[in-house]
């Protein structure tokens, strides 16, 4: 299921889930996307505070729902991660959502909610950047570039290409199947439940941002008892953005990586820009992927936007 392709003139919800940021900064980053040439709403969340939150969860939720819902608003970005996501999506409205499919994008705490309505509706949703986190002040030109290219054309393929850093290969294969996943620790958090995806013939995405690397090798070590690693047709690593070892006797990222990953019989590739990352390439989760480390390409194959 498709929303319709973004163009300039559409108008933009800004809904803020997860936690909270300074109006100051909603206010520069509505100003970019207007000199982008979108019009742009902001979601009552965007102005609320509740402790570390963007308000409870009932205003928080009600964006959500409302956004997905107005016939004015032609897509959804999220103001910043955080956390919040887990404690919504009980609460969200998903048979709505599939009555009105349109794009959707975040990334980092967003992953739940991109994991969610993607279980609940089908709809594909988008890892790329938020308003705040990526918009504010200045903000990177290849980023938008990407977020254009994604989300402004119907494009039949689209290969995604990193923009400063060679795709570098873990496993050799080609590997395709529908892309799903996002911030591994927020991955880890919905394993099991009625918001977790069937990992089954996937392509599993992944990032990280400031986790030791003994924690990335718990998690990934959980993602390995739910059996996940056999299900997957392949795994693309994004950015992992300070993820050092915790003391010279750990493991680093890279050994990390490789003791969990390197024998499995599908393609790996590691190094992919996007994430907590600037430039960052914006990624259609739920879209059919296909992995190709010969030549080293992630390629989208199929529409992502109608």
């Amino acid at each position: 299921m498709l929303g319709n392709k973004l163009k300039k003139g559409d108008t933009l919800g800004i809904i803020a889930p997860a936690s909270f940021t300074s109006i100051d900064k909603v206010e520069s980053a509505k100003d970019n996307l207007e000199k982008m040439g979108f019009k742009v709403i902001l979601g009552e969340s965007t102005k609320s505070r509740w402790f570390s939150y963007a308000g409870p969860e009932e205003i928080r939720v009600k964006d959500i729902n409302d956004f997905f819902e107005n016939p004015n608003i032609d897509g959804i970005i999220c103001m910043r991660g955080g956390y919040g996501c887990n404690r919504l999506v009980e609460m969200v409205d998903y048979s709505m959502i599939k009555k009105n499919p349109k794009i959707f994008i975040g990334y980092s705490d967003i992953t739940t909610l991109h994991m969610a309505i993607f279980q609940k509706t089908g709809l594909v949703t988008f890892h790329g950047p938020m308003a705040v986190s990526n918009f504010s002040g200045g903000y990177n030109k290849d980023t938008y570039k990407s977020f254009e290219e994604v989300l402004m054309n119907k494009n039949d393929k689209l290969l995604l290409k990193n923009f400063s850093k060679e795709l570098g290969v873990l496993c050799e294969g080609i590997g395709e199947g529908e892309i799903v996943g996002g911030n591994l620790a927020t991955l880890i958090s919905s394993l099991g439940t009625d918001y977790d995806v069937d990992y089954t013939g996937k392509i599993l995405f992944l990032e990280e941002i400031g986790e030791k690397t003994y924690k990335i090798d718990r998690m990934l070590n959980q993602l390995k008892k739910f059996k996940v690693f056999e299900k997957i047709n392949g795994i693309i690593l994004g950015d992992f953005r300070n993820c050092p070892a915790d003391s010279e006797n750990d493991m680093s990222l890279m050994e990390v990586f490789k003791d969990y990953l390197s024998d499995l019989k599908i393609p790996v590739v590691y190094n992919f820009e996007s994430g907590h990352s600037e430039p960052m390439i914006t990624l259609p989760l739920g879209a059919k992927t296909k992995i190709n480390t010969t030549v080293k390409e992630i390629e989208i194959l199929e529409k992502v936007v109608r």
